[in-house]
């Protein structure tokens, strides 16, 4: 195979474009482009698998192939994009070849201060990329300098200032950061990341500093979507209400928070300062695309051919350390294995895939649910427990209470004195009274108060009078 250029150099948020040409000859029956920089998300590391399937990469690479060769398209470039990019070409009868490994180095623009001039003090864009026919602009606090379109320009003491460049790509224009030239302090704001993309629901940080002169006073600091005549603070818009957190202050920090992002807040925002002279706000914006999660299928590498590979991605770069969570038919899908973004299934139809979802989480949060659902699980045995318990005690409870009153009906001399045991009225006869009178010898009428008829009321009399301890059963 054939490759071109070798070593390849591309502004951030350009694009680039890698051409590789085999022999008409070669039948391939798959193509697919690889990074060796990203084997640690392959299942094996020794099988590269496809660049479109990496989160990284999902929605900027573009495959243009033809009957002789193949083109990789890498849209708003990335500095960590720098690395080896290669082309993997399969054959019908299994053969795989690897073309060889493009450079590719992603750079940004800077403005650079010769320190050789003193007045006027001469500002240089520069990049360590070789730029062709590149129209360059100047741009002052904020503001396109009409008339300045070379790549060195001139600055007098009598025109103090933030001075920016950029630099027109494609349908891109990229931008430098500022250099405050003649002034210890100058009208700035600048934005870490001037494009920005974030999943749907998730949260997204703006991430700002802001410069003034220093014998001013900020009185307001705030953000607001697309620039306009009225700005209005995103804190009190309604569409945002609750959603954004400013974490900046009246100091030079300007960063904001947006949460539980939604489609519809793609655009464009402006971090705004009013002093007590003036107001100041950093142009060009930054751009925000909110997108979806997207699950998209593809061949594994090429020694597991018969394995399909779902991919979890969107055009988005996630967080740092993401948790996918795979389900089929809204069941979690916990019996497959997993790297990564990517879910791999040892065969499946067009049906079963798409009866495939998947969410996007953070290690952080996983660890919290499952800590969540323990106290939870935790909670619940506690209550049932307790219940069981509560539920035992009561039937002992209730049995002794019955066990007791059984008791005083056989029996109602108190625990222990069982002097007249035998004469208790609720179970004694006529003829137990006839027996008891013979066996004792005693006369007719010493017992006839024993009658059961008329004992009932003075049974305990009797047995509080007498003090007698003899057996009478």
């Amino acid at each position: 195979m054939s490759c071109r250029p070798q070593t390849v150099c591309a502004l951030r948020e350009s694009a680039v474009h890698l051409i590789c040409s085999y022999s008409p000859t070669i039948k391939p029956q798959q193509i697919f482009w690889f990074s060796p920089k990203e084997r640690a998300k392959w299942r094996n590391e020794d099988d590269p698998e496809d660049l479109a399937l990496d989160s990284d990469y999902a929605g900027r690479v573009r495959y243009t192939d033809t009957q002789s060769g193949s083109t990789l398209t890498i849209t708003d470039l990335r500095e960590r994009d720098s690395g080896e990019y290669q082309l993997m070409v399969i054959t019908g009868g299994g053969e795989r070849s690897k073309s060889s490994a493009f450079r590719l180095t992603v750079t940004d623009l800077q403005v650079r201060v010769d320190p050789d001039t003193v007045q006027p003090r001469k500002l240089t864009c520069i990049t360590s990329c070789a730029l062709t026919s590149a129209s360059y602009y100047w741009s002052k606090n904020g503001g396109r300098i009409s008339g300045k379109t070379n790549q060195s320009t001139r600055v007098s003491s009598s025109d103090p200032g933030s001075y920016s460049c950029s630099v027109v790509t494609g349908s891109h224009e990229i931008y430098s950061s500022s250099v405050c030239i003649f002034g210890e302090n100058c009208w700035n704001v600048s934005y870490s990341d001037r494009r920005l993309c974030a999943v749907e629901g998730s949260s997204v940080d703006f991430l700002c500093t802001y410069s003034h002169p220093s014998h001013l006073t900020v009185n307001e600091a705030f953000w607001h979507y697309e620039p306009g005549t009225n700005p209005k603070d995103l804190s009190l818009d309604e569409r945002f209400a609750g959603r954004v957190e400013f974490l900046g202050d009246k100091q030079g920090n300007c960063s904001l928070r947006m949460r539980d992002v939604r489609k519809n807040d793609s655009g464009e925002y402006h971090f705004r300062f009013v002093t007590n002279t003036e107001a100041f706000f950093g142009k060009p914006g930054v751009i925000l695309n909110v997108t979806d999660l997207q699950v998209s299928s593809g061949p594994s590498s090429p020694s597991q051919s018969q394995t399909i590979t779902l991919s979890c991605s969107s055009t988005c770069t996630v967080p740092n350390n993401p948790t996918y969570i795979w389900s089929k038919n809204r069941e979690p899908v916990t019996n497959k294995p997993t790297k990564y973004n990517k879910l791999y299934l040892e065969s499946a139809s067009s049906e079963d895939i798409r009866q495939y979802s998947c969410a996007l989480g953070s290690r952080e949060g996983l660890e919290r649910s499952e800590m969540l659902m323990l106290i939870a699980v935790t909670i619940v045995a506690v209550i049932v427990i307790v219940i069981i318990i509560g539920s035992v005690w009561k039937c002992f409870v209730v049995r002794r209470r019955r066990t007791a009153e059984r008791d005083m009906a056989v029996q109602t001399p108190k625990p222990g004195d069982d002097t007249y045991t035998a004469l208790n009225p609720v179970t004694m006869s006529s003829s137990d009274y006839d027996t008891l009178t013979n066996v004792t010898g005693a006369p007719s009428d010493t017992y006839s108060t024993l009658n059961p008829a008329t004992l009932a009321s003075d049974y305990d009399t009797l047995t509080h009078c007498t003090g007698s301890r003899n057996n009478w059963r």
